[in-house]
């Protein structure tokens, strides 16, 4: 299949809108390559996801399988521009690597296919649920009724324990799918226990600890990685427009600006969220 081709034909919508929402939570940027992205130097990796690429692939294959068993999904890579040498963001990079994969023969379907869609703005995982459940309803006129999370798990906790019920949404409607790499696995030929402490470790203090104390990722610490991981500086504007955001119905508010750290900071209220509500409620107006 021609890739650019390929890209281009993943904008077709089936009837009736979906109600699913995969979401695979990008983590680095694909290159391409002739190993189709089995080397590790065709990624742009972070020092500490030495020898993870096996399990973003897994990520990918993981939502593709689940995209074609369930007709009314929609799967959605969210990731954006983090790296300065490519102005590639990571949700396209892992569409990239499907298609140079050719979907590793999960999905074969154009209409399954078709309902692939980038989200490119998220730059925390926080926000990587937010602007899917906002890309979901832009598409698809709908909020999502299910929502599948597929991420490291390792991060379960920051998912389902901060981000859910900050988010407001649903608990008993989210599941989540969480692939680790081989060295944090027990049994495992790769496991390494001094590297799996130390990055679970890592974790609590540094990601998951910031979390609980700014549930919305106001916090200044959050905000700066944020715009450390923004070298192209894309926008972070959740809507298009005042009528757009209004339509919605999100409840959100406006941080104090005036830091230089992003081009807009909004943050969710603690009001009741549009993806709340029942289904028939739902329907965009």
């Amino acid at each position: 299949m021609d890739k650019t081709h390929a890209k281009t034909s993943f904008n077709s919508m089936p009837a009736p809108p979906p109600t699913h929402l995969i979401l695979v939570c990008c983590h680095a940027i694909y290159l391409s390559g002739p190993t189709h992205g089995l080397d590790e130097k065709e990624w742009l990796l972070a020092p500490f996801q030495k020898y993870e690429t096996p399990t973003f692939i897994q990520h990918v294959q993981a939502g593709l399988s689940l995209l074609s068993a369930s007709p009314s999904s929609l799967l959605i890579f969210s990731g954006s521009k983090t790296r300065p040498e490519v102005n590639t963001s990571e949700a396209r990079s892992y569409l990239d690597l499907c298609v140079d994969n050719n979907f590793w023969g999960l999905t074969k379907d154009e209409e399954v296919r078709g309902r692939i869609v980038l989200e490119e703005q998220a730059l925390d995982s926080f926000a990587n649920i937010l602007f899917s459940l906002l890309k979901f309803w832009k598409r698809t006129g709908t909020w999502p009724q299910k929502l599948t999370i597929i991420s490291h798990g390792f991060k379960r906790e920051r998912f389902l324990e901060p981000h859910i019920p900050a988010l407001r949404f649903p608990l008993e409607r989210v599941e989540f799918v969480g692939i680790d790499p081989g060295y944090m696995i027990e049994g495992n030929v790769e496991y390494n226990r001094e590297r799996s402490e130390e990055v679970r470790g890592g974790l609590s203090q540094k990601g998951y600890g910031e979390w609980k104390k700014y549930l919305l990722g106001e916090g200044e610490v959050l905000r700066r990685k944020r715009a450390e991981r923004n070298p192209w500086a894309v926008r972070q504007l959740w809507f298009e427009s005042d009528e757009e955001r209004k339509r919605s119905r999100v409840k959100s508010r406006t941080l104090s600006a005036g830091d230089g750290l992003l081009l807009e900071e909004r943050v969710l209220s603690g009001e009741r969220q549009p993806w709340e509500e029942k289904p028939e409620k739902n329907r965009l107006q």
